[in-house]
């Protein structure tokens, strides 16, 4: 229930700090351990809520990795 409430909000966030390229670093760690919650298998159904963060934020992610150039130390 609380993904239901959170996830929305957080996803708008990190669109937003994405899209400035504000605190990239932050960015990555927090959508890094979104998506490592969504993909253990003692959380319930997760299909939906990747889903969303695929809806919101998959352009904007792939528009900031191109941004960033192969020389960003966040680049891995």
């Amino acid at each position: 229930d609380c993904r239901e409430i959170l996830l929305p909000t957080m996803t708008d966030q990190l669109k937003y700090h994405l899209e400035r390229q504000e605190d990239l670093e932050a960015c990555c760690q927090l959508l890094s351990n979104i998506l490592e919650v969504l993909y253990r298998k003692d959380v319930g159904p997760t299909q939906r809520h990747v889903q969303i963060i695929m809806e919101k934020l998959l352009r904007t992610v792939n528009r900031t990795v191109i941004s960033m150039g192969r020389d960003s130390e966040l680049i891995v």
